[in-house]
């Protein structure tokens, strides 16, 4: 089985960065000088991942622009002898293979609706990766933890893998938590507890929106009805459902969970990343340590 291409959830409008997510995509937010999305993207490239799917909404183009080619730059820089930045940025667009599909202001919402959009580009794939694009693993080994991924999915035959953490019993009433039964070693979802009370669930893993999935999700997926408190179609709500009719394995990531969602563990992932930077380190160890 060959894994050749990825959708990228990035239609949301970042409602816990505003006013800044106004007019900045979340996923464009800064982590030290790359976008948050173009993490992912290298951690596909670095899993072998040919070709990303990236679901925008309507209103936003910055993806887009960010991974198209700029002449307009590029005559800037030429003007201003300044053409050795350019290689910066240069290549951005033929790093891999982008294509774009809108969510409509007037389509459905929730996690499940990205996926059916990207359908028509997944039609003949074996399996695909599901992503969204304001988190990743920072794997300090160097490892690409989606390449670790798609490992565990090929080796285990599945239909389905999602990404689980674990974190204290007492926080589990904060998450969607997967509960699931063990076999050979292997954890397989058995269902998925959107915050439960820890009386309610015998499990801690928290599941995260990194995920692999076969062409059999869209037949759970076609059958999704919208929440009845929220309204919003859930991919949780498929990929339970395929759990219980097929086989979905739990994967625990290697790497350190990257979570961009919000101001606080913004400011931590600069920080992570910027310890993998000597030089960055080095000034911002010395700033800190004047100040404070």
């Amino acid at each position: 089985m060959k894994i050749r291409k990825a959708v990228i959830f990035a239609a949301g409008m970042g409602t816990r960065f505003f006013p800044i997510t106004k007019t900045i995509q979340k996923e464009m937010l800064p982590i030290l000088d790359k976008p948050i999305i173009d993490y992912i993207v290298d951690d596909c490239i670095e899993a072998g991942i040919e070709e990303v799917i990236i679901v925008v909404n309507d209103k936003n183009n910055q993806i887009e622009s960010f991974y198209s080619e700029d002449q307009y730059i590029y005559r800037y820089l030429e003007r201003m002898k300044k053409l050795d930045k350019y290689s910066k940025i240069s290549k951005l667009h033929s790093k891999m293979t982008f294509k774009f599909v809108r969510q409509n202001e007037t389509d459905s919402y929730g996690t499940a609706v990205p996926l059916k959009l990207a359908r028509e580009y997944l039609q003949g794939e074996e399996a695909f990766l599901a992503l969204t694009g304001d988190d990743f693993f920072l794997n300090e080994s160097g490892n690409s933890e989606i390449k670790l991924m798609i490992e565990n999915f090929e080796k285990n035959n599945a239909d389905g893998l999602i990404t689980c953490i674990q974190v204290p019993m007492e926080r589990v009433s904060q998450y969607g938590i997967a509960e699931f039964k063990e076999e050979n070693g292997v954890k397989l979802l058995t269902n998925q507890i959107e915050k439960p009370e820890p009386s309610q669930v015998n499990s801690n893993f928290v599941t995260l929106s990194k995920s692999i999935f076969n062409p059999k999700i869209f037949d759970y997926l076609d059958k999704v009805e919208p929440d009845s408190k929220t309204g919003e179609l859930y991919l949780t709500t498929a990929f339970t459902q395929l759990a219980q009719n097929g086989k979905v394995i739990i994967y625990e990531p290697k790497g350190k969970y990257i979570d961009t969602g919000n101001v606080n563990s913004w400011l931590i992932a600069n920080i992570l990343l910027a310890r993998q930077n000597p030089e960055i380190w080095e000034k911002l160890s010395d700033f800190v340590n004047t100040v404070f």
